[in-house]
């Protein structure tokens, strides 16, 4: 076990996929380890939806399985693996009923005054959902990449095979249009303590 938590811990990323191509499985579960937590983040913050995340998690790590070897190191291969998990994400909400609906599944495991906060946060994350879903796609993606998956702006470029100017400018537009899109839903009511 030593030989796995130290030399594949400090290996790259893109030294484990040398590695796994070459047949040193330890190697994609050193990968997986790596990146689980965040691809089912984003796909998360896709979806709204925790069991359509996982599906798409798990949908990513097959894919990276069967497709390794095609990583060509043109991005950063955490750009190249989350971008298959978003690719996975759109499809788990492009397979759903067309309303976005919210899920609040974990009333069953919370206590009653927790349950409406929930339903709240729930209510919050389906609002978000809803309005992405709205965003043009190159949009969403952009946003999606930056704001939640952290990647930097020039692998986005990279990536989406367009200029830096067009990355910043879809995250600028899209971040706008988010906020007009759910500016009304959180516009503050008047007090009704007043008067």
């Amino acid at each position: 076990m030593d030989h796995f938590d130290g030399e594949l811990g400090q290996a790259s990323d893109e030294d484990l996929v040398r590695r796994f191509t070459a047949g040193e499985e330890a190697a994609f579960s050193e990968l997986m380890r790596r990146h689980e937590d965040k691809v089912f983040a984003m796909a998360y913050r896709i979806t709204g939806d925790r069991t359509e995340a996982l599906d798409a998690t798990q949908e990513a790590f097959i894919s990276l399985f069967r497709r390794a070897a095609s990583f060509r190191g043109e991005s950063a291969f955490s750009t190249w693996l989350y971008r298959i998990g978003m690719n996975s994400a759109y499809d788990a909400v492009r397979r759903r009923r067309p309303t976005l609906e919210a899920r609040p599944d974990i009333d069953h495991e919370l206590g009653a005054s927790e349950t409406s906060t929930m339903e709240e946060v729930a209510g919050i994350r389906s609002d978000i959902a809803g309005a992405l879903a709205l965003l043009p796609l190159e949009y969403r993606e952009a946003v999606v990449m930056h704001d939640l998956g952290d990647i930097p702006y020039e692998e986005i470029a990279t990536l989406t095979k367009v200029s830096l100017g067009t990355v910043k400018s879809r995250i600028s537009r899209g971040r706008r249009r988010l906020a007009e899109l759910l500016e009304p839903s959180y516009r503050p009511e008047t007090s009704k303590d007043q008067g």
